[in-house]
């Protein structure tokens, strides 16, 4: 029987999924922008370098608690054939256990590393790491059976509170501490009504299965370090730039957060299209997923070219116009923009291997990465600031690039029998 059906299914299941994600988080990105916006031009370059400069910390922290169960529930459940309350169950046990583990790692690691003006900030991120699992693993049903829109309006809501809480912290406390405070009540209200949606829309008892999780933690160590390494090369700029001060930061962190919305649109795409891609592995469709590739390597080529020639165009009008004190973010964010493309393509080819369960494959591309991202930090980013560190990222990825298409061509050559779990 011929598989163009169910590739025709599986496309039309990945775009519609792809814009009600797309759509749905544009009001909340459109609040919560406005609410970054705020802070940034509340505390200047250099609070809200070292605000970004927490958060950056944290990040790899938190990747860590995750310990790579989102793309492998996905997987999971596309062999099982359903994401139940035991799936849900153990994941949220499994996080809610690592949460408090990379806590304390993370905390140990702030003293360790001399970075203890960091730790009030710090314990505020520690208290939203607590309650995240709940938000995590209340998505999985929604990502599994692709019906986003079924909760279309769920982060309109919640950038609303987030911005509202910004405007508390302007208000009440204008400090990178009342910021990161604001940043804690949002992640709250979201836990409880992600939560609370899921169990509305998907209903059922969640228990903890422990062979399911020994199952889960079998398969998602890989994936795990995967998460992490991707997160710390991702965030590593922060730290370089620690000696060339908050400022520089600053400067830096708005590159940064100018880019979150694009980026924001190929974690979209790669959400929607993970369970359809996992599915297609799962039931040995080789010829859909060949086709499926090389048709959307080829439309996030052509769709990303006037995302990003806007962004390039807009940028310095924009920031000379209206925040005239980040104008030294605009190059560090033109070279972002660039690396972009080549995040859009990795993290498209990440869906392939993770879906055909290469995770030990996708770990060893990241660790090359994170050298090659060293390699390049340590010379460039002393040497020439914000825009050292981007043009670290962004050869670090059009490197990455080249390493994953060559990956994904050899195993989608393969024959369908030799395609094993990694």
């Amino acid at each position: 029987m011929s598989e163009k059906p169910v590739e025709m299914s599986a496309g039309r299941r990945i775009v519609r999924n792809a814009a009600s994600l797309v759509l749905g988080d544009a009001a909340g990105d459109v609040f919560a922008g406005y609410a970054i916006i705020l802070a940034a031009t509340s505390l200047g370059p250099a609070g809200f370098g070292r605000l970004s400069e927490a958060q950056a910390f944290v990040e790899p922290i938190e990747a860590l608690a995750a310990l790579g169960l989102g793309n492998v529930a996905l997987t999971t459940a596309a062999r099982r054939g359903a994401c139940d309350g035991a799936l849900r169950g153990t994941v949220l046990g499994i996080r809610m256990v690592s949460a408090v583990c990379a806590i304390a790692i993370g905390l140990g690691l702030t003293l360790a590393l001399g970075r203890g003006h960091l730790l009030p900030l710090l314990g505020v991120c520690a208290a939203a790491m607590v309650v995240t699992p709940a938000s995590v693993v209340s998505l999985l049903p929604f990502q599994f059976h692709q019906t986003i829109h079924r909760r279309i309006a769920v982060p309109a809501v919640i950038g609303m509170v987030s911005l509202a809480s910004a405007y508390a912290a302007f208000w009440l406390y204008r400090q990178p501490l009342g910021f990161q405070l604001a940043t804690l009540v949002s992640a709250l209200v979201a836990a409880g009504l992600n939560f609370r949606w899921a169990q509305r829309i998907y209903p059922g008892r969640l228990y903890f299965d422990r062979a399911l999780a020994w199952d889960l933690l079998r398969l998602g160590w890989p994936a795990a370090v995967l998460e992490f390494v991707v997160t710390l090369y991702m965030r590593a700029s922060y730290f370089f730039l620690h000696d060339a001060g908050a400022a520089v930061q600053g400067q830096y962190a708005a590159a940064d957060r100018l880019l979150r919305p694009v980026m924001g649109i190929a974690g979209a795409v790669v959400v929607s299209a993970l369970p359809a891609v996992a599915l297609l592995a799962a039931q040995g469709k080789h010829a859909a997923l060949q086709a499926s590739y090389r048709t959307s390597v080829a439309r996030v080529a052509v769709g990303f070219l006037p995302i990003a020639v806007g962004a390039w165009l807009l940028a310095g009008p924009l920031l000379h116009r209206f925040v005239p004190e980040y104008s030294d973010a605009i190059w560090p964010f033109r070279v972002l923009v660039v690396g972009a493309f080549f995040v859009f393509l990795n993290m498209l080819s990440t869906t392939y291997i993770v879906a055909l369960g290469q995770f030990r494959t996708i770990m060893i591309v990241a660790i090359c990465n994170l050298f090659i991202y060293f390699l390049l930090a340590l010379y460039l980013i002393p040497r020439y600031g914000a825009i050292g560190a981007a043009v670290a990222t962004a050869t670090m990825e059009a490197v990455s690039t080249i390493m994953q298409l060559a990956v994904v061509y050899r195993l989608l050559g393969r024959a369908p029998k030799t395609l094993e779990t990694n």
